[in-house]
């Protein structure tokens, strides 16, 4: 008796496996997105000027210093905390027009 239900549960196993999956002829919807807001031109630059130029933007990627008090901190003995450097983040820097190698000094 024990084979014979071992035998059916093989064959519908068997037969489960054998079948085509229908999951896959199905369509995919198409997903309609908000069209694009078109550029609007707003004249020139109001923080261009004369004296101090156009700002200029550059982007530096560097690690975070952050701090850290150790788990025996006992605020009596106003031990410094611990520095150590995080995570690597985005900067964001601006180019002075006068001195532009500067922007990348520390």
């Amino acid at each position: 008796m024990r084979s014979i239900f071992g035998l059916l549960a093989l064959i519908l196993c068997s037969s489960t496996l054998a079948t085509p999956s229908y999951a896959a002829d199905y369509a995919i919807p198409v997903v309609k997105h908000a069209t694009r807001v078109p550029y609007i031109d707003r004249g020139p630059n109001p923080y261009c000027g004369p004296r101090c130029g156009c700002p200029t933007v550059v982007q530096v990627r560097h690690k975070s210093l952050q701090q850290a008090y150790p788990y025996t901190f006992d605020p009596r003995t106003r031990d410094e905390p611990n520095y150590y450097y995080g995570s690597v983040r985005t900067y964001v820097r601006y180019v002075n027009p006068l001195d532009p190698q500067r922007v990348l000094a520390y």
